[in-house]
């Protein structure tokens, strides 16, 4: 009986290919302190690209904007799915309401209507760029609060770091939406003066 800090190794049947044989000795090899399997390149990067479109599935509509600057930027220019409008009501559902969310990024409640009846549409660049500047706050506020419906409270409550203004009016412009950011790393960091 082998002790159980090692695995059971089976070897490749004969006349396998190479790729069936790479498999087989991946399967069996442990990984190394770096979570990488040695000796079969790729191996790491297949399992960094299933790791990655599981967090980009859990990070909803920042999904296109979550890589770099000159990515967010491209995605904005582009335009997301009139969809992601959606997903927004629906993962703020009962705690911001949804006129406050269409004032934060700019659209109107006409506007709003005819979106939500074109969800493939892509968003001119304006509305995605109001939709940028929400999901960030809320992904920033979520970090530091600890939950999407504490993130979501906070936001649609009068904030004294922020002259008594709500911070979801704020998030309508850059420089308010600046101002919420650092307010929220003040709170993550316990700096408050």
């Amino acid at each position: 009986m082998k002790p159980s800090g090692q695995r059971l190794t089976t070897k490749p049947k004969k006349g396998t290919s190479r790729a069936a044989a790479a498999a087989t000795f991946a399967e069996n090899t442990p990984p190394t302190a770096y979570g990488k399997t040695p000796g079969i390149p790729g191996k790491e990067a297949a399992k960094g690209k299933k790791l990655h479109l599981k967090r980009e599935q859990q990070a909803g509509v920042l999904v296109s904007f979550a890589r770099s600057g000159v990515m967010a930027h491209d995605a904005v220019m582009k335009g997301v799915p009139g969809r992601a409008l959606t997903s927004i009501w629906e993962s703020a559902r009962g705690t911001l309401p949804a006129d406050s969310i269409l004032k934060a990024i700019g659209v109107s409640a006409r506007t709003a209507h005819r979106i939500k009846t074109e969800p493939d549409k892509p968003l001119d660049a304006r509305t995605t760029d109001g939709i940028y500047r929400l999901e960030s706050v809320r992904a920033l506020a979520k970090e530091v609060l600890g939950t999407a419906v504490a993130a979501n409270e906070w936001l649609n409550t009068e904030a004294m770091g922020l002259e008594f203004r709500k911070p979801i009016d704020l998030v309508s412009t850059s420089p308010g939406a600046e101002a919420v950011k650092t307010l929220l790393q003040r709170m993550k960091y316990g700096v408050y003066a």
